[in-house]
């Protein structure tokens, strides 16, 4: 196939020569399996990769030894109240018709 591109070592002849002495079946879980094994390696050390860079960060400076910035642990500004609402005249007067009945 790509014979030329590139220089194999003699692992690989060795390899190579076995994979094509597989019958089809087992030739197809090879390629599977392999596939599945190259992806796995390839997710750990990108996940290697990302666990250094986020140690590199906390220790630039970037978080806390508990995980938070500082910017976490500022409170957060108070809300203001809104204002008592005015009540109206029909809920004066069934507050007022209320007490009356009460009594």
């Amino acid at each position: 196939m790509c014979e030329d591109k590139f220089n194999k070592s003699e692992e690989y002849s060795k390899t190579r020569g076995s994979f094509d002495e597989l019958g089809v079946e087992e030739q197809a879980a090879f390629i599977v399996e392999s596939a599945v094994n190259m992806i796995v390696k390839s997710v750990q050390k990108a996940g290697d990769a990302f666990s250094k860079a986020f140690d590199d960060m906390k220790m630039d400076g970037g978080d806390d030894a508990d995980g938070e910035s500082d910017a976490a642990k500022k409170p957060a500004p108070k809300k203001k109240k809104p204002a008592a609402k005015k009540s109206t005249a029909k809920s004066s007067k069934a507050k007022s018709n209320a007490k009356s009945k009460s009594e």
